[in-house]
């Protein structure tokens, strides 16, 4: 049988590394060795400089500088041969021909639909314009407002007219009560409350013409806006069909051979369309062209390759998870069929105590363990928050003061009742609350000591991952320094000023930061058996006795 023309055999030396039993789960993984020898025989490829791409390592440099996410898919062919395919995420400055795997859509053939829609679109855009800028629409659209704006005075001054009667018969009924007998008084109020009466009917009658023209004139004003409101929806529904049709063009396969477009892979895609670039990462590229070729995906792993964007963390050579906005709800269709390894994220932590370090009538303070969830998850109900509810259960209001990342183990506060809960807020809230973390990071850190002062945002693209972000960042700042130096890392106590999520995880690694992922950092590093994060230290005052209090918590790495 003839093997699939990108397959690529395996050059170097396999014979005693075993074939995965399971394929790979790629949100959270560990490289297979079959995954890793084939990634250094693409990264043998990379670095000879024949792809005309400028990955700011030093071939290429009059093109703009771009890194770039690569692929490698171990598979088996119908004979029983072991080889891989390559993929790299996106576009390359110049496509490459004859060895990495072509994109699932024909790119062509939706660009081609693409424009033609565009054209259309287009068209409606400049008619909304020249509408929404015609003087003369403008000049007859003011003139109504300013005929309506008339009317409606002529209105507001009749029926300011009458509240002001209204006023005057009041106080002329107070003032004359006491001056009258009782029937006079009678008779006075009869005679007001007629005065009201026909006031009312007379202004009724005078302003009936006012009312007709009023309802006329905005009615015709309304006509206007809808107008405008009536071709911005059409061109909108217009462009979600186009673009629901161009994602349609993207069809993906599973090792059941059921197909499925991306729209129907994305279920609130009426809600919001897929991120861009969704179906063009590495790993829908690979399995597509495995199953099409009738080869048997083994394992699967990503790799950095060059320089990393701005506000990105990804440094050159690592391995890293698929990402999740774009890739997950795709492979979750892709996978199927497939002995995939289950998610450790599962069961990670889970059979780990969580010993209790500090305990009154007011708060707890534990020692999560690495791999605990803080707070129960979509798919993971145990957590440090349920085990203290269990423990607890008298516990009244709300008891979560904090929280800490799955991976990152140490101190974690409760309150047990709603007084102290809200005093420790107060603390949380003015940074009154004193947090030291132990961290290693991989090599050496020259320097002592340091601020860290890097605005952080989500990367929507690809959370629960955080970037740095100087336009839309919020303000984060860390305050660090060197406690012992290793021969392939240093031991740093990290103290956050802010709270933001991944803070120091990304203060660390970004080029702007320290430039060092912690040891073990699935996110932002080489995962490890465990991040080299610990909560460390708790430094507070305590709620009822006003006492401060210090509470420190062993490291166990």
């Amino acid at each position: 049988m003839k093997t699939a023309p990108l397959f690529h055999p395996f050059r170097s030396d396999i014979s005693k590394i075993g074939s995965p039993e399971q394929f790979t789960y790629p949100f959270f993984y560990q490289p297979h060795p079959l995954t890793e020898a084939a990634a250094k025989e693409l990264q043998s490829f990379l670095l000879k400089g024949t792809l005309i791409h400028n990955f700011g390592l030093g071939a290429h440099d009059s093109l703009i500088e771009q890194g770039k996410m690569f692929g490698v898919l171990v598979v088996k062919d119908a004979s029983g041969n072991l080889g891989w395919l390559a993929a790299y995420s996106g576009k390359l400055s110049e496509e490459p021909q004859g060895y990495f795997v072509p994109p699932v859509a024909d790119i062509h053939a939706a660009q081609s639909f693409y424009k033609k829609g565009e054209v259309e679109l287009n068209k409606m855009s400049a008619h909304l314009t020249a509408l929404e800028q015609d003087p003369q629409r403008e000049a007859q659209k003011k003139k109504l407002q300013n005929r309506l704006d008339e009317v409606n005075e002529h209105l507001r001054t009749g029926r300011a007219a009458l509240k002001e009667a209204k006023k005057a018969r009041q106080k002329y009924r107070e003032a004359v009560r006491p001056t009258v007998s009782a029937e006079d008084f009678e008779g006075i109020c009869e005679r007001l409350a007629n005065e009201s009466i026909q006031g009312q009917l007379a202004f009724k009658h005078s302003s009936k013409e006012w009312l007709a023209e009023q309802e006329v004139l905005v009615e015709k004003l309304d006509q206007f806006d809808d107008v405008i409101k009536d071709l911005k929806e059409e061109r909108r529904l217009k462009s979600n069909a186009l673009q629901r049709e161009i994602f349609d063009h993207y069809t993906f396969l599973n090792a059941h051979g059921a197909s499925q477009v991306l729209s129907a892979c994305f279920p609130d895609f009426d809600l919001r369309h897929p991120p861009s670039g969704s179906g063009d990462c590495c790993a829908p590229k690979l399995l597509q062209y495995a199953y099409k070729n009738e080869l048997q995906p083994l394992a699967l792993g990503e790799f950095w390759w060059g320089n990393a964007p701005d506000k990105e963390i990804r440094q050159h050579g690592y391995f890293y998870p698929s990402c999740a906005s774009r890739c997950r709800p795709i492979l979750g269709h892709m996978l199927q069929g497939l002995n995939v390894e289950e998610n450790p994220l599962l069961t990670y932590g889970q059979d780990k105590p969580m010993p209790v370090v500090y305990e009154d009538e007011d708060l707890v303070v534990v020692n999560k363990p690495a791999g605990l969830l803080s707070v129960p998850g979509v798919e993971i109900e145990d957590s440090a928050l349920s085990r203290i509810k269990n423990k607890y259960p008298n516990a009244t209001g709300a008891i979560l003061l904090h929280r800490l990342d799955m991976s990152t183990s140490g101190l974690l506060m409760f309150t047990l009742n709603p007084k102290a809960n809200k005093r420790m807020q107060r603390q949380f809230i003015k940074r009154q609350v004193q947090k030291t973390y132990i961290a290693d990071v991989v090599g050496n850190v020259e320097e002592d000591n340091g601020i860290i002062d890097l605005p952080l945002a989500p990367d929507y693209y690809d959370l629960p991952r955080q970037m740095v972000c100087h336009k839309t960042g919020k303000a984060s700042e860390t305050h660090w320094s060197v406690l012992e130096r290793f021969k392939s890392s240093t031991r740093l106590a990290l103290k956050p000023i802010t709270g933001r999520t991944h803070q120091l995880r990304v203060h660390c690694a970004h080029s702007e930061g320290l430039g060092k992922p912690m040891v073990g950092d699935e996110l932002y590093g080489v995962i490890g058996e465990r991040l080299h994060l610990h909560a460390y230290k708790l430094e507070f005052t305590h709620p009822t006795s006003k006492e401060l209090i210090t509470i420190e918590a062993p490291i166990d790495f």
